[in-house]
């Protein structure tokens, strides 16, 4: 009888969730908060061109990227899809600008820099695939981190409502695997270096051609 039970137990009461080494992924990375501390060696004194350079729509001179930067390359070079935003710019940096990648490939830079671009792209292939094509040896590529707990994402039950805190633009998240898989799934590149910045709340992939 006994036996009986502690088989209809083992049925029907839930047994904890367990995972195999298939699903278990571990990934070597640095914290780094700072994420000019991650860019700087890549940057001073280097040709650079920077995708996602006018951070629209929350353009703020005293924390564009792009501006921050001007004064550390050898020479700069911008491309975004936002034309109002690179007139904005070119305000502040005068350099070369362009409104899509295609263009960006007769030139040869030292350093590709793509912050917090790859979470708004329509196709995350034919973006990264682009991106591939650009004559340069280092390539910077960061993501919004899924797993930080910033964010503050969760379920409201009896609402039936699912609360993020995300930028209405985004259209995926990443963590430290996930990022360096689609970026050498898609390109030729090979991840040699992952930072986790900003708190935590950015994914730093440095790729090599």
């Amino acid at each position: 009888m006994k036996a009986l039970i502690n088989k209809i137990k083992s049925t029907f009461i839930r047994q904890p969730f367990q995972l195999d080494e298939f699903w278990i992924q571990k990934i070597k990375v640095s914290r780094t908060n700072d994420r000019m501390d991650v860019f700087k060696d890549f940057l001073v004194n280097k040709s650079v061109l920077h995708v996602g350079c006018t951070d629209h729509p929350v353009f703020d001179a005293k924390n564009n990227l792009h501006i921050q930067i001007s004064n550390l390359t050898s020479s700069l070079h911008g491309m975004d899809i936002d034309n109002d935003g690179i007139d904005v710019l070119r305000k502040y940096v005068d350099s070369e600008y362009y409104n899509d990648l295609k263009s960006t490939y007769v030139n040869t830079y030292d350093t590709v820099l793509v912050p917090e671009t790859i979470e708004h792209v329509e196709n995350i292939g034919i973006f990264l695939k682009e991106i591939n094509n650009i004559n340069a040896k280092t390539f910077i590529i960061t993501g919004p981190n899924c797993f930080h707990s910033f964010f503050n994402n969760h379920f409201e039950d009896k609402l039936g409502v699912f609360t993020e805190a995300i930028h209405p633009d985004h259209n995926c998240w990443f963590s430290p695997y996930t990022l360096k898989n689609v970026i050498e799934k898609y390109t030729e590149l090979k991840v040699i270096d992952i930072h986790l910045c900003s708190n935590d709340l950015m994914v730093v992939c440095i790729c090599e051609k």
